[in-house]
């Protein structure tokens, strides 16, 4: 199973890199910026030593290489010293250039500055290389510190941050559980009350959807069993008087001593079945409707002695058929609701049956186990005037509604069903 990370968590994760992102990416700038700023303030030095160099030296002494202050000074690029010489001539007076041997993760050793500056007329090239043994230690304990200060910053202003962000979140976090375990503890009396403010307008308008969505929801559930209740109530006296009347005139045609013409008979028979029919499905329908399975009474049943009455109930889908019907049973009794048991069988057998032309149904019990195999019907048999989806669908709500365990296969040409009853 696939396991997702919350919602709660994507946001924080999301927040806390864009925070460390932007940190990280802030520090380099203001790395980059005290860079250019040391850079800056060396450029102006240079300028400012090559005017010394000219207010201080006369012309006629300004030939060749000159070093002064520190600095290496001369009007003609070629005569600057050696490891100056291997980098590129400045084009642009003014611009300082620097060179260094440093990697990604390794200081450098030594750092060339160069740079052309024009002052009265002409130009002079003026370079230093500073090294970790020439360098000053105001320099580099001044740039431990900016370094230290930098990096110090940078983790007080993530933990900050992260801090605020978690602050935020608790904050949202809470109206939020409150919502979830609001819509986890809704029954039908509790949608009927306004909902509770959860401080944020987003969430109010959300819970009142929640309400009103099942709300709508409870009551399509009421609406469809009061009719199931209803209807199947209403059914069952007209199916009752059906049967009665079937039996009735059975009766009174043997008092009469007279048997039914053919096709008299044929009708009666169909009539019969499809009353017998009705009554199972009312039944199954009307238990449905219920509320819960305590409505149903409790008694002992014998789990075998059922199977066999079901199955002579209903032998009469099997008129006119090349089945063969093999029941394998041990006595076995159980407390259980009779009348559930009863349905959820007589749907199986009688599903089993209707829907073999030929071949053989095979019903076993071992216990609380039954199981139903029968050979299937090819596509071109027609001979489905009751049948039984609905039977199935039925039968299948039942055993949920009981915790019954039950499975329903169909391949190679047969079917089987096996449920275990209690």
């Amino acid at each position: 199973m696939k396991h997702h990370i919350s919602l709660k968590w994507v946001v924080a994760l999301s927040f806390l890199t864009l925070v460390i992102v932007l940190v990280i990416g802030y520090s380099l700038l203001s790395a980059h910026f005290f860079v250019r700023g040391m850079d800056n303030i060396i450029a102006s030095n240079m300028a400012d030593v090559v005017e010394s160099y000219v207010a201080a030296v006369p012309a006629a002494e300004r030939q060749g290489l000159q070093s002064f202050s520190g600095y290496q000074i001369s009007s003609v690029w070629q005569q600057m010293p050696e490891q100056i010489r291997a980098f590129r001539e400045p084009g642009t007076a003014g611009v300082l250039l620097k060179y260094n041997d440093s990697g990604w993760f390794t200081p450098p050793d030594v750092i060339h500055f160069v740079m052309r500056v024009n002052l009265a007329g002409h130009s002079y090239f003026i370079s230093r290389s500073v090294s970790r043994e020439t360098v000053s230690p105001l320099v580099g304990r001044n740039a431990n510190q900016s370094l230290r200060f930098l990096v110090l910053l940078s983790l007080v202003i993530l933990i900050i941050v992260s801090v605020i962000i978690w602050l935020i979140f608790k904050q949202i976090s809470r109206p939020v559980n409150a919502l979830g375990q609001w819509a986890r503890d809704l029954n039908k009396n509790k949608l009927k009350e306004i909902p509770p403010d959860f401080s944020y307008p987003e969430l109010n308008r959300l819970a009142e959807l929640i309400r009103i969505s099942l709300s709508s929801v409870q009551e399509s559930l009421e609406r469809e069993h009061r009719f199931l209740r209803h209807s199947s109530h209403e059914l069952r006296t007209p199916i009752s008087v059906i049967r009665n009347n079937v039996e009735l005139l059975g009766k009174l045609r043997e008092k009469a001593g007279k048997d039914w013409e053919p096709r008299q008979a044929q009708v009666i028979e169909r009539i019969d079945r499809a009353s017998l029919t009705m009554k199972h499905l009312t039944e199954t329908l009307l238990w449905l409707s219920r509320e819960s399975e305590e409505h149903l009474p409790v008694n002992a049943l014998d789990l075998a002695e059922l199977i066999r009455e079901l199955v002579a109930e209903a032998r009469y889908l099997l008129k006119d058929k090349e089945v063969v019907v093999v029941v394998e049973t041990e006595p076995y009794t159980l407390t259980v609701a009779g009348i559930a048991a009863r349905i959820v069988l007589g749907n199986l057998i009688r599903n089993a049956f209707q829907h073999t032309c030929q071949g053989t149904v095979c019903i076993s019990q071992k216990e609380g186990r039954v199981k139903i195999v029968n050979d299937l019907a090819n596509e071109h048999d027609k001979n489905r005037d009751l049948g039984f989806g609905l039977g199935l669908q039925l039968t299948e709500q039942l055993a949920q509604k009981l915790h019954w365990s039950y499975s329903n296969n169909a391949e190679s040409g047969r079917h089987c069903a096996i449920i275990t009853i209690g």
